[in-house]
This record gives C-alpha cells, structure tokens and sequence, in this order.
C-alpha cells in the first residue's frame, strides 16, 4: 500500500470524526489532496490560492469546515448525509468518467488500451450519478463536461455552474525568445496509443521542411515507450530531432513550456486539460481536436482541428500536421494572442473566487 492510498484511508477515517467547529476562521474541506495527475494538480493550484486568501484547509476533519469541494466523487452517499447533519455545503467539482461509447468493451490490439467497461468503472460512474443528485452545487469544468454528464450520467437542471481551470499567470509566463530551430511540445500524460500515436507521425511530416525539433515531457505508459521504439526503427533521422523528457512537476513544467513554440495536443474528448491552459500563459499556441474541451479553452490562441469522436486515422494527423503549420506561418501573432487569452479567460484568482462564490463563503474583505 503506498503513501497515497494509507492517506487517504486516514482521511476516510477522519471524515468521521465529529471535530469541534471553528467558528472564526474559513474553512474548505478537500476530498483530494495534491498529487500528480489532473485532479491533483488542480487542487494543488487551488490550495496555494486559497492558502494566499488566509482560508484554512482540512483533508480530514470535515466537520470544522463550512464548505466541502468534492472533486472527481465522494466517498459514498455517508459522506454527503454526514455534511447535511453537519451543515457543511458540499460542491461537486465533476472530473472525468467512463465513457460508454468509449469503454465499449471491443478486442483491443496487443499493447494497447483497455475498454472494458469493468464493474469498477461502473461503479465509478454510479458514484459519479450519485453525486451529481446529492451535491448542493456542481462545477463542471467545460461545457463538452456538462453535455457528456446529461448525456451518459444526470442531467442536473440547476445550481451548477462551467468554470474552467485555471493557471498561476506568474509561474507559467513566456520566457526570453529562444534561439535556434522551432520546437513541438506534446506533453502531460501521455497514455494510450492515439497521444503520440498522433503527435509522432506529424512530427515526421513536419520536421524536415520546418526545420524542428520536438520535446516530450510527461508520463509515459508501456504504450508510449511501444510507439517511440517502433518510430525510431522506422524514422531514426527524425528520432534525433526529439528529445524525450519523462514526468516533471508542475513547476519544470513550466520551465519547458518556456523553451517550446507551439503544444500539439491531440487527445479527443478531454474535459478541461491542464496542460492546454498552462500552455497558453506561456504564450505557446495550441492545436487541437475539435471534439472535446480543449477546443473551447483554446478560442483564437491556436487551431481547432475538425474531427469527429474518437477518430485518429491518417486524415486526422493530416489535418492536425496542417494546423501546426498554419501557427508557424503566423507564430507571433499566435503566441501573443495564446497569452493574451490565458490572462482574460484563465486566472486562477479568479477562478479560485468562483469555487469561493458555489461554497458559499465569503471573499476575504467581507469578512
């Protein structure tokens, strides 16, 4: 058992626990901690902002908090009975789920993912439509979240709202302009085959006209490591343009977004990637697919690829290798508008406020 799942049975523990209240100070109770992956890379944004405002935090003694930000599910129908009788406001922050047109239980090739419709993701899903009814307030991070919920899961008809993730504008700025050839970026978790399934066969239509190189940085499953030995057999030359970084924090992050030009983020039918927001305050343009909610975090800072659900054949990478190229037609132009979006649309002040506003508690000046 590794440090994540004993702490989170400690906090279960702790839920249970009829703590004193606190009657003079703000507090929010998480049902996540900070960790690696989207949720909790989101929670650790949110926690440093909050923590900025002077709002205390508690993992586990959720009677002392007056609000409650349930992210991804809770942990089951006691814990939102325990904040009723607690009155403790709970607010749903819905991450992703199964998908059933996706989880459709096909024969998958060898190597590559698994869509089983399990009896655990099934369950996830029913804790998911659970929430959703039970929660005092849900969050849905883009639009396409609301549509797919109504659509597979609940159709909530009120006290909800769409707030987008959001970034911290000084730690993911532009860096100095950069020497010497154009670099591709493809980064976050990089699982399954359609990531760099995608991203790899653009790359090698691209890199010798345009002269480019290209960084990887992120986790990378037994998937991944397949499509990257098979593309260096295959295309050594264009293997030497690529440098292949691994899982970095959120922090380095930054520091290689700095270093790149244009993130190319295939990934279809996401909710709200972190890595595309954070590419942004960077000034780096994005391409992407249509389907999904990259496309409408991304606007005029890049390229919209159409697509349908699910689809990464030849035409796909054709289209998304000519969007690649239309941003490096018009690069400045992109990179200003990249940045200029993300502190319009993107502020994790402001976004931090919106989850302040669903929790019901008060901003720190009218306390």
């Amino acid at each position: 058992m590794n440090y994540y799942k004993i702490t989170r049975a400690l906090d279960h523990l702790g839920a249970f626990v009829p703590w004193p209240k606190q009657s003079t100070r703000r507090t929010v109770f998480l049902s996540t901690r900070p960790q690696p992956g989207g949720p909790g890379t989101f929670v650790a944004k949110i926690v440093r902002e909050w923590a900025e405002q002077g709002l205390a935090i508690t993992y586990r003694k959720l009677r002392t908090a007056q609000g409650a930000l349930i992210v991804s599910t809770s942990w089951g129908d006691w814990f939102h009975s325990l904040c009723r009788s607690w009155q403790v406001r709970t607010v749903l922050r819905l991450d992703g789920f199964y998908v059933p047109t996706y989880f459709d239980n096909r024969v998958q090739p060898s190597e590559h993912q698994d869509r089983r419709l399990t009896l655990h993701r099934m369950r996830m899903n029913y804790r998911a439509q659970r929430d959703l009814v039970r929660a005092n307030f849900v969050i849905y991070q883009s639009k396409f979240s609301k549509e797919m919920a109504d659509r597979y899961l609940y159709c909530r008809k009120d006290d909800f709202s769409i707030v987008h993730n959001g970034v911290d504008l000084a730690r993911f700025c532009p860096g100095h302009m950069h020497q010497g050839r154009r670099r591709l970026l493809s980064a976050g978790m990089l699982r399954h085959e359609y990531m760099l399934g995608t991203v790899l066969p653009v790359f090698e239509r691209l890199w010798q006209q345009h002269d480019l190189e290209m960084s990887i940085v992120g986790h990378m499953d037994d998937i991944s490591r397949h499509l990257l030995r098979d593309f260096a057999e295959r295309a050594p030359l264009a293997m030497e343009r690529i440098t292949i970084v691994g899982p970095v924090s959120n922090e380095e992050m930054a520091q290689h977004m700095r270093q790149a030009d244009i993130l190319v983020h295939p990934r279809q039918g996401d909710w709200c990637p972190n890595v595309v927001i954070e590419a942004m305050a960077c000034g780096l343009p994005v391409v992407c697919a249509s389907w999904g909610g990259a496309a409408e975090l991304v606007g005029d800072a890049g390229v919209v690829v159409p697509t349908g659900q699910w689809i990464y054949d030849d035409d796909f990478v054709t289209d998304m290798a000519s969007g690649a190229e239309e941003v490096l037609e018009n690069l400045k132009t992109f990179q200003q508008a990249a940045r200029a979006h993300a502190e319009a649309q993107f502020d994790i002040r402001k976004v931090s406020q919106k989850y302040l506003t669903a929790l019901k508690l008060p901003d720190r000046a009218d306390r």
